[in-house]
């Protein structure tokens, strides 16, 4: 699965000024919440990289936080908050530009760093987005779902925790627009100085590690490409680069 850079924003379903976008590589934005949020500098290289690799999707790695209020977050196809505790409350344009950007198309991919069961960005996560799309809940990802399958065959938990089954997700029309992981699947990516992983996934290790891995970039080609890819993990080439990479992941 080649895409360029073009293909991709265009494919993504977001109605606004994506396809303008097109010269530039994806960069992993995130919102900027406050300092409880932050995707890890050495998270971020590592997930571009791979993304890179494995779909030949152009990419930036320069760090790109954008806030709700700002106009210039209809033009991300996806955006990702990875919190270990709970931002402030958001106000009422806040809320409707959230709404409107998933209604549109965007994809949020929130992510628990907290490595609680109930934690406090999870009440928050439920609390925005009740504000957002009222009446809208986060449900357990159903098994089968494109999500699962949209690059990687994904069948196990994955991510820094083992706190659920599979991710939850708020479905809107026909797609899931927000991706809610508590396994801290951001986790998993961090690297030191000389490249080693910061946390060893408990309970599972290694292959823990792997699933959470192909996980994240599942939800990477799911919102950039959506779920007409459901089958792609059939596909010839894609089987040859999981095979590759599941290769280089044991020889790690």
């Amino acid at each position: 699965m080649r895409l360029s850079t073009s293909l991709r924003l265009c494919l993504a379903p977001v109605l606004f000024h994506l396809c303008s976008s097109a010269a530039e590589g994806f960069s992993l934005t995130e919102l900027d919440m406050g300092p409880s949020c932050a995707v890890p500098e050495s998270a971020r290289a590592e997930i571009l990289k791979a993304l890179g690799a494995a779909t030949s999707v152009d990419t930036d790695a320069a760090p790109r936080r954008i806030r709700l209020s700002d106009p210039a977050l209809f033009e991300e196809p996806f955006v990702v908050l990875s919190c270990s505790g709970a931002p402030g409350a958001i106000d009422y344009d806040e809320a409707r530009n959230l709404r409107l950007y998933l209604s549109a198309g965007g994809t949020l991919f929130a992510n628990d760093a907290s490595g609680t069961r109930k934690s406090a960005f999870a009440a928050w996560l439920e609390r925005t987005l009740e504000l957002a799309l009222p009446g809208s809940e986060l449900k357990p990802a159903q098994k089968g779902h494109p999500l699962f399958k949209s690059f990687f065959m994904s069948l196990a938990p994955g991510g820094r925790y083992d706190l659920e089954r599979e991710p939850s997700a708020l479905e809107y029309g026909g797609r899931y627009a927000v991706i809610f992981s508590r396994n801290d699947l951001v986790g998993i990516w961090s690297r030191n100085a000389l490249g080693r992983p910061l946390h060893e996934p408990s309970p599972g290790g290694a292959r823990q590690r792997r699933e959470g891995e192909k996980l994240t970039l599942n939800i990477l080609v799911y919102a950039l490409t959506g779920s007409y890819k459901q089958d792609a993990v059939h596909q010839p080439y894609i089987m040859q680069r999981l095979r590759q990479l599941d290769a280089g992941g044991a020889a790690r």
